[in-house]
């Protein structure tokens, strides 16, 4: 019997270690997704409301909030 618990062991008894750079490098996974998910919502806001309102954009429909303005792109 003793033989029996020594073998299974390392299975009945699962050794669970976070060290505190794997703790560090989850918190900042959640952080980048919580601000990207707040940078993505904050360009896109109109298109969101307007899904969900139902109601088209209008003009700005076509407005690429990712776009350079025009003086920029003279310089590329």
């Amino acid at each position: 019997m003793h033989l029996m618990n020594i073998l299974l062991a390392p299975i009945s008894r699962p050794l669970v270690y976070l060290d505190p750079s794997s703790g560090s490098m989850i918190i900042q996974m959640a952080l980048a997704a919580a601000l990207g998910l707040g940078a993505a919502v904050t360009i896109f806001w109109k298109n969101i409301k307007s899904w969900f309102t139902k109601k088209k954009t209008g003009e700005d429909a076509s407005y690429d909030p990712t776009a350079l303005p025009e003086d920029m792109q003279k310089h590329i």
